[in-house]
């Protein structure tokens, strides 16, 4: 069996329709409103334009139900700053820090486009009133930051120019107030980053299956490391994603590739700074990336051993680590 690690790098710094006050709002969830903390953000000379600032994204679960609502309405969302969208980037508003907008992202990573109480923002929905007649609502969204010009400024964010509002549609607001938005003001500053390599392959071998004798049981670690070179110290962070999905009963372990003849029994561990690697959210490395010193941030994968059985076939895998700096 041969696995190939893919490891694409992003070089990093790396609401609602209301027809009634808020006050009468018959929809709840213990989850609105919501204010995010979120650290201050270097942001890369390097990320492009248009991308979302590492580091920015925060994703949050909504779920509750409504007194009186039509089963099937859609849950929308309204940008409520008074921040303009920004040239060139649908559904990113400006913040009133240079080459900063901010964007909500629904779970099919659709910016949400539209500003105001009585937005329509239909074609990009958050979730749906469930059609049981419980009249609830289980969805989740994702508030990050948006680079949207080559130079950004220094200063600090304005909460108020980071609230969106959340609804349902041609009803009423979710809580009292209906806000998602970040806790407090975020301080922004600029820095250049070097990440080598931005991607590569890594093959942990062949093994027969007899190898695997027991659940856990895994291979010999295949290390690798990732280099970073920024202009200035800066605390990084990293986060491993997989498009292929994880095994939930064992931590650090990522699914294989699905394909014709994939092996079964079997996923990748991996590790980072020593630690078996969590998946979806940000991890400060273990050391600090000085000015004009190279940081190696340390990795090793193997195959981990998961069911009682394996069976044999191609064994492969993607993972993406993303960084950013704070």
């Amino acid at each position: 069996m041969k696995i190939v690690k893919l490891l694409s790098m992003l070089i990093v710094l790396c609401a609602s329709w209301l027809l009634m006050p808020q006050a009468r709002a018959s929809c709840t969830s213990p989850n609105i409103p919501s204010q995010i903390q979120l650290p201050d953000i270097r942001v890369s000379s390097l990320l492009a334009p248009g991308s979302t600032i590492p580091g920015t994204e925060q994703t949050v679960t909504v779920h509750g139900s409504c007194d009186s609502a039509d089963d099937g309405l859609p849950v929308i969302a309204c940008y409520y700053g008074s921040g303009a969208e920004s040239a060139g980037f649908p559904g990113v508003y400006d913040t009133g820090v240079a080459g900063i907008g901010i964007t909500l992202i629904n779970a099919q990573g659709q910016r949400i486009r539209g500003s105001g109480i009585k937005c329509d923002t239909r074609g990009t929905p958050l979730g749906y009133i469930s059609t049981d007649g419980a009249k609830s609502f289980n969805f989740t969204l994702t508030l990050a930051l948006v680079k949207t010009s080559a130079q950004v400024g220094s200063g600090a964010l304005d909460q108020a120019q980071t609230v969106f509002g959340l609804g349902v549609f041609d009803h009423e607001g979710i809580g009292s107030p209906n806000h998602v938005s970040y806790a407090g003001n975020v301080t922004f500053s600029q820095v250049t980053c070097a990440v080598t390599p931005q991607s590569l392959s890594i093959t942990l071998g062949d093994f027969p299956v007899s190898d695997f004798t027991h659940v856990g049981a895994t291979t010999a670690a295949k290390e690798f490391d990732i280099s970073l070179l920024c202009n200035d110290t800066v605390q990084p962070e990293v986060m491993i994603s997989s498009a292929n999905g994880y095994e939930s009963s064992y931590p650090g372990v990522v699914k294989l590739t699905p394909e014709n003849g994939a092996a079964g029994g079997v996923g990748i561990e991996m590790t980072f700074d020593g630690m078996a690697a969590t998946f979806d959210r940000y991890e400060k490395t273990a050391g600090l990336a000085y000015s004009n010193q190279t940081l190696q941030i340390p990795f090793t994968a193997r195959y981990y051993q998961t069911a009682g059985t394996v069976t044999p076939g191609p064994a492969n895998g993607v993972a993406t680590l993303t960084l950013a700096y704070q």
